[in-house]
């Protein structure tokens, strides 16, 4: 068994080129996919609980917040971008 995550809302392109990627690297298959430096690095670490649910609550809450406010970003926000966590797409 295997699975892919992280996906924060790009679409069925990047599941696609995800599970893609997890067939090559089962396969034990060198592709251009396998050798991009996403696949080769490891990954932020994602935080434990509860520090988790905090996070995505306080990121769920600025998005929306930013939405109701003509797109102005909050410190949280600017932080994540700063860290290249940002939801930009």
């Amino acid at each position: 068994m295997a699975y892919a995550l992280g996906y924060t809302g790009l679409g069925v392109g990047a599941t696609r080129f995800g599970a893609a990627v997890m067939l090559d690297l089962l396969g034990g298959h060198s592709t251009p996919r396998t050798r991009t430096r996403m696949v080769g690095t490891k990954p932020f670490p994602f935080p434990p609980e509860p520090a988790r649910s905090m996070a995505v609550g306080l990121t769920t809450w600025s998005l929306d917040r930013a939405d109701r406010h003509d797109g102005r970003r909050n410190l949280w926000l600017r932080t994540l971008d700063r860290l290249g966590l940002g939801f930009d797409s």
